[in-house]
């Protein structure tokens, strides 16, 4: 019986040694193909053996070109190999060159990163000179809406000044031409004004002897009418409070750098007062007027200080105002009543003041009965 060849059939070192061979020539994908296909040849017996030895020869004869072809091309990749070394080596210089520079460059990187930090530094303060900028920038914005609301209302004071100014120059205009008309009267009142002043001078020199001659007549008739106030007077204050009354009349009183004359002046006594000194002053004139009583009752303080003067100080001292006149208008008698001052007419009416006769409460009853 023939004996059959198979894989099974070599040692594991036989088989090694196969693979090996083949895996020179062949990947090992095409290896492993190649010994199942030994397998399955040498299962077929003779006739396998016959196509593998024939397969053989000629995949040898291929080989042999094969190798014959690797032979020339290991030349050629031994050529390429130490073209590839020449590269590399220069590879290498640019590579130790390119190192040179990236520390050249980590250096600059570490400078660039120092002047980022600095200007980072900057950038922050900026930005906060930019913070107060803008909050000045706010204020300013305030302040120009200030400023414009207040330049609106200065044009429209400078308008209605314009208006105001358009008006002006009208009545500028109205009054130089009533300037002009008033120099041509002034023009005639000069000349008019000479012919005055002539009339003028020859009336001043009649009013000096109208003066004068009105001068003696008031004399006479002012010295009449102050010699019925005496009498008046006397008999009046006698009659209706039952006073002793001295003499009285026109006196001038001095003191220090002070001198004051009054119409009527002179002392009483009232039996119901003793300890009392009592002086009646008064102020004579025709038609009394509210002026006259008015400066008649700034004399009062005056008569006041004369009298405390020359006299010393005393509690007891009574001042008895007195206006004598003919005629009196309502308006003056009022002013009279309500000053507190007695109002005696020439004919020998007595209108007593507001606080009433000037006497004690024992006799006032009595004088007011007598009044009426």
């Amino acid at each position: 019986m023939r004996e059959e060849i198979s894989m099974q059939a070599l040692s594991r070192e036989e088989q090694e040694t196969l693979r090996a061979i083949l895996r020179r020539v062949f990947e090992e994908a095409a290896v492993d193909t190649l010994l199942q296909a030994l397998d399955h040849l040498a299962a077929r017996g003779d006739q396998g053996i016959a196509a593998l030895r024939q397969w053989l020869e000629g995949s040898l004869a291929g080989l042999q070109s094969d190798v014959s072809r690797l032979a020339k091309g290991h030349g050629s990749v031994e050529e390429a190999l130490a073209r590839l070394l020449e590269a590399h080596a220069r590879l290498e210089e640019s590579h130790r060159r390119l190192e040179e520079a990236l520390a050249r460059l980590a250096e600059a990187q570490s400078r660039t990163e120092e002047r980022v930090a600095r200007l980072e530094e900057a950038l922050a303060r900026l930005a906060e000179a930019q913070a107060r900028t803008e909050e000045r920038v706010a204020r300013l914005e305030e302040a120009q809406a200030r400023t414009e609301e207040r330049l609106a209302r200065l044009e429209e004071a400078l308008a209605r000044l314009a208006e105001a100014q358009a008006r002006t120059e009208e009545r500028v205009a109205r009054l130089e031409e009533g300037q002009r008309r008033l120099e041509e009267a002034l023009a005639r009142l000069t000349e008019a004004q000479a012919q005055a002043e002539e009339r003028i001078a020859r009336l001043e020199r009649l009013m000096e002897q109208m003066t004068r001659q009105v001068g003696a007549l008031s004399d006479v008739i002012g010295g009449d009418l102050e010699d019925a106030a005496y009498i008046v007077i006397h008999d009046t204050f006698t009659r209706e409070l039952g006073w002793k009354v001295d003499v009285l009349e026109r006196t001038f009183l001095r003191w220090d750098d002070h001198e004051l004359e009054v119409d009527i002046m002179g002392r009483a006594y009232d039996p119901a007062r003793p300890k009392y000194e009592i002086w009646i002053v008064g102020e004579t004139k025709h038609n009394i007027t509210v002026g006259e009583v008015e400066r008649f009752a700034k004399k009062l303080p005056l008569i006041s200080e004369y009298l405390t003067h020359q006299r010393g100080e005393k509690k007891e001292r009574l001042i008895v105002p007195v206006c004598f006149c003919y005629r009196a208008r309502p308006e003056v008698r009022e002013r009279i009543y309500n000053l507190g001052f007695h109002l005696v007419f020439s004919y020998g009416r007595v209108i007593w003041g507001k606080g009433g006769p000037p006497v004690s409460r024992r006799k006032k009853t009595a004088s007011r009965k007598g009044a009426r």
